[in-house]
């Protein structure tokens, strides 16, 4: 539950009471609201702020943007395009053995090929590679010649000679990290991550809906405290007026004059303070949907007051299937275990294999067409096979990440049963809430109804001069107080409601707000 509505849910509490004529209403059915001259219903108006709101526009994103790390990770599975060349410039000193080999070596070369790694760990890389050279390297080469005896050639490479080739190379790890099992493991685990991060995010965007309807209720109750101030001062002043016409006649005294005079004051500043609190509201709940603060809204409440049925075990079934934070609990939990299975890979030793195979063609520069046909035709190709073992005999890293990794798994597992036991508490307590808040709506409701009838018989009295004005402002304080705490009331027991809601994470299925919806919007 976000900090932001519990403050809403304390300015609630705060505020002063809603329309007497609410409290008499057993359930309201079809709320609206009017912004302008538009009426809507309480889910319209919650559309109307996923859609205009401003924050929420900006936190849509950071839902967009939770996969970043999941992509960043995923990437070095891409396919990549190398392009490298490079030119050899070199001479070697003359030994016995130049005259079989240059002195002097000039040469190009190109190659262009593409690599790719996949979630098995293996990589693959194939392409073609292009070398023109040329040396100084001339001797005599011995050629047999059929009848016993060799035959003597001088050869010389003075010239530009050309050496196409095509190659694939396989490279797998078949221990540590064999075909790819850590990276798997740690794929899954960015991709819950993801899921942990959008499903935080979009428990804050539930905080801004619970919000608007905090202020949708704001403004009610704002509206009914602007009424209730006014009849405030309607009733001090008709007191007033009964104690000036008992004062011609000798049944009131002028000091009681004076004391309803401060009244009447005192109930005129409170009727404007409540109106100013009333239009703050209304700017309130405008800049939350993104409207002109001029636009004009009224409407009616969404308040009820018969008790549903409370089904503790399926309420329990409801949280633990759909509360965030038990969710991600099980994610954490998943993750650690398969972190831990990471770890375990890697105290392995390495053995990496690789395959390389290419073929090959030759010729000068002016055998360009054979060198290559040579080389597609595979008609010279060349095999390399290749094992590589590495064995930390002190891997103390990977030791520590292993103990780490172990400790955390059985952490990420207390911090999954504390969360479950907090859950079934906080359930059984906003249940015993309902049904408390429920009991303490009827006794206040009762309380009011007894407070009216001591008001209405003392005010028949006070009218005959048979009861004094002191009387009389305790009977008057005593009705508006009822009134107040039987509208509070009213008002508490639906905020336990929706808070019970809200510890099931029902919230948006009360309001029928599909907030996948909205994101898909972007």
């Amino acid at each position: 539950m976000s900090k932001k509505f519990i403050l809403s849910i304390i300015m609630l509490f705060s505020c002063n009471i809603l329309l007497f004529a609410q409290t008499n209403e057993s359930s309201m059915t079809g709320s609206s609201i009017t912004i302008g001259n538009t009426e809507l219903s309480l889910e319209q108006a919650i559309g109307i702020v996923l859609n205009q709101n401003l924050t929420l526009q900006s936190a849509k994103y950071d839902v967009i943007m939770s996969d970043t790390a999941y992509e960043k990770n995923m990437n070095k599975y891409g396919m990549d395009f190398n392009l490298e060349g490079g030119y050899l410039d070199q001479e070697t000193p003359p030994t016995g053995s130049t005259l079989y080999s240059p002195t002097k070596l000039e040469q190009w070369d190109a190659a262009a090929y593409l690599s790719k790694k996949f979630e098995t760990g293996t990589v693959i890389s194939g392409g073609i590679k292009e070398t023109y050279m040329k040396s100084n390297a001339s001797g005599l080469y011995l050629i047999p010649n059929g009848t016993g005896a060799n035959d003597v050639y001088e050869v010389s490479s003075d010239q530009w000679h050309q050496k196409p080739s095509l190659f694939v190379s396989i490279q797998q790890e078949l221990l540590k990290n064999a075909f790819g099992f850590s990276e798997r493991k740690q794929n899954n685990i960015s991709e819950n991550s993801v899921k942990m991060q959008r499903a935080a995010i979009i428990n804050q965007l539930s905080g801004l809906v619970v919000s608007t309807l905090t202020d949708y209720w704001n403004i009610t109750i704002q509206k009914s405290a602007v009424n209730t101030a006014q009849a405030a001062l309607d009733s001090n002043k008709r007191v007033r007026d009964i104690i000036a016409r008992n004062a011609k006649y000798g049944l009131s005294e002028a000091y009681d004059m004076n004391q309803y005079n401060s009244l009447v004051a005192n109930s005129e500043s409170n009727l404007k303070a409540a109106e100013q609190r009333y239009h703050e509201a209304v700017r309130k709940l405008l800049r939350t949907m993104n409207m002109p603060p001029e636009t004009s809204v009224t409407g009616v409440t969404n308040l009820v007051d018969d008790m549903p049925v409370l089904d503790e075990e399926d309420a329990l079934k409801t949280a633990f299937a759909k509360r965030v934070d038990y969710k991600n609990a099980e994610l954490s939990l998943e993750n650690a275990k398969m972190d831990l299975g990471v770890q375990e890979n890697g105290v392995l030793p390495s053995l990496m294999v690789s395959l390389n195979v290419s073929t090959q063609g030759s010729g000068d520069t002016d055998q360009v067409a054979d060198a290559h046909n040579d080389a597609f035709t595979g008609e010279y190709p060349t095999w390399q096979a290749r094992a590589k073992l590495t064995y930390p005999l002190d891997n103390r890293e990977a030791k520590a990440n292993l103990r780490n990794s172990n400790l955390k798994y059985k952490q990420a597992e207390l911090n999954l049963k504390n969360i479950k036991l907090e859950i079934r508490d906080d359930i059984i307590n906003k249940m015993e809430q309902v049904k408390v808040q429920h009991e303490m709506l009827m006794k206040a409701r009762t309380a009011n109804s007894e407070a009216e009838l001591y008001y209405q018989n003392v005010l028949k009295r006070f009218e005959h001069g048979k009861v004094t004005s002191v009387t009389m402002k305790i009977a008057t304080d005593y009705m508006v107080q009822s009134r107040q705490q039987a509208l509070n009331a009213l008002v508490q027991y639906n905020v336990t409601l929706l808070l019970f809601d809200l510890a099931k994470n029902e919230i948006f299925e009360r309001y029928h707000v599909d907030v996948e919806k909205y994101l898909k919007n972007i």
